[in-house]
């Protein structure tokens, strides 16, 4: 026996048979529990099972639970938004601060560094005291400090709002997993957790592509503006939703005093652990959650981030764009995104349910795996077309060649993204939020690394070796391990 197949004994069942949890659910419902759920579900066969209370968030109504996990998408596409929408302003802050471009950069580094780490700290708190009272200060916290980015003299004062502003917005940066765990079934998870993987993947093209015509017709101060206009619209909405923490097991909480005053709620019959900040580092011992955030991690530096931060120089200085040229170029990154998204969400969760009945009711989660190899390939083949074309290239002579490779390469990121984001809450559902907060820490603190070795790579390997290395890593640390995970998962089913 290897170590590899020991190494999660005690984890989750990687195997489920459907018939008979149905079942046993049955006999377990007492009468009133049992037509409450017929009546509200149509059936008794879900997963998670729901409580008799209307106020359980997985009884709402669908368009109750729809436009929570909206709204937790559109705040998470607005961090990566603000923090690569900085990237047309560069060069003009370098000049008005007296900086280097590449010290301008870090702007957007310092809150990649904060959307990694400050999760760990926000969302165990958030789980337990709710999310609404921190979500709704949090984006006007952003909208004041986003309007005084606008007016900031000097490095250090801009600095300083935008590693506040990356503090503040990572409250909703790793919490999607949170929401759609409270508000969807299994069978909707794929669907689901697509929504807010997909707003995180496009915010990072999406903030260059609005901000290069701010900066180029209004200016710099105005794209600080326009990051305020939307953290504010984010704080009305925050204002209209309900509060997504519900104690399905136990009292439900009193707000009583300066926690009424507050809006948070606490658990009465669970005091807050400090273990719960550390917590997602545990999942390193589940073997199919930690290799699902490798790959994803690795997906997300090359098919994404590389793309982003070195289109300027990639494709910006080559062709001699402009800031409102260069913003064109990011439209093709949205489109892949949105395609794999397409691919992907809808997809994976017809194919699960394919599996489930094809396997005679027995749900095997590694099935979903299927999927994400579609997602590699678009990698691989995405990054090669990208490399080789901009390597061919001629200076001051525009192709749309690159673009295409990296439009599917943007959709294959976006397929592994969903997929393995869904896999990893299968392969542990009750820590949900953990899986977010590591993946997220993950991804992040490899994504921040990225740009400090990028320019030396393309230097050193020009575009077409660079992209061969960036293939070759994705297949190696990404799909190896999701295909070692998928033949471990079939054998024990």
């Amino acid at each position: 026996m290897s170590f590899v197949s020991d190494i999660d004994k005690p984890s989750n069942v990687h195997v489920e048979d459907i018939e008979r949890g149905e079942k046993a659910s049955v006999q377990e419902l007492d009468p009133e529990h049992h037509d409450y759920l017929m009546k509200r579900h149509g059936t008794v066969d879900l997963d998670p099972l729901p409580s008799s209370d209307p106020l359980d968030p997985l009884n709402w109504p669908d368009w109750k639970k729809n436009f929570q996990i909206l709204l937790i998408a559109l705040q998470t596409f607005s961090a990566t938004f603000m923090a690569a929408g900085l990237t047309p302003a560069f060069q003009p802050m370098a000049e008005v601060y007296g900086i280097s471009v590449p010290k301008a950069s870090y702007f957007t580094s310092a809150q990649i560094a904060a959307f990694g780490v400050m999760p760990l700290l926000w969302v165990p708190l958030m789980n337990y005291y709710g999310r609404n009272p921190f979500l709704i200060t949090s984006s006007l916290l952003c909208a004041c400090l986003n309007i005084a980015g606008g007016f900031c003299k000097t490095f250090a004062q801009q600095m300083a709002t935008r590693v506040l502003v990356g503090i503040f917005i990572s409250t909703a940066f790793a919490a999607g997993a949170s929401f759609v765990a409270d508000l969807a079934f299994s069978h909707e998870r794929g669907k689901k957790n697509g929504w807010w993987s997909l707003a995180l993947v496009v915010g990072t093209p999406g903030g260059p592509f609005v901000c290069g015509f701010v900066q180029q017709h209004a200016g710099t101060k105005w794209v600080y503006f326009v990051f305020a206009i939307l953290n504010f619209v984010q704080f009305i909405l925050w204002l209209f939703a309900d509060e997504t923490v519900y104690f399905r097991h136990g009292p439900q909480p009193e707000q009583k005093g300066f926690f009424r005053f507050l809006g948070l709620k606490k658990n009465p019959g669970k005091p807050l652990a400090l273990n719960v900040f550390w917590r997602p580092f545990k999942l390193v011992t589940n073997f199919n959650v930690c290799m699902a955030v490798i790959a994803a991690s690795i997906a997300f530096c090359y098919a994404n981030i590389v793309l982003v931060v070195e289109l300027p120089q990639a494709m910006g200085i080559l062709f001699e764009l402009d800031a409102q040229q260069l913003s064109y170029q990011y439209i093709a990154l949205i489109i892949g995104s949105v395609i794999g998204e397409l691919l992907a969400g809808h997809l994976s969760d017809w194919w699960m349910k394919r599996c489930i009945a094809k396997r005679g009711g027995q749900r095997v989660i590694v099935d979903r795996l299927w999927i994400s190899y579609n997602g590699f390939v678009c990698i691989v083949v995405g990054l090669i077309v990208w490399g080789v074309y901009l390597y061919k290239a001629e200076p001051g002579h525009w192709k749309i060649s690159p673009l295409i490779g990296g439009a599917v390469a943007a959709a294959g990121n976006n397929i592994i993204a969903t997929v393995l984001v869904a896999f990893a809450i299968d392969s542990a559902a009750d820590k949900a939020p953990d899986v977010g907060l590591y993946l997220n820490f993950v991804r992040s603190i490899y994504g921040f690394l990225g740009p400090f070795y990028f320019p030396k790579m393309f230097d050193n390997l020009n575009f077409a070796g660079s992209a061969g290395l960036m293939s070759a890593l994705v297949v190696v640390f990404g799909a190896g391990p999701m295909i070692l995970v998928h033949i471990r998962g079939s054998r024990r089913a």
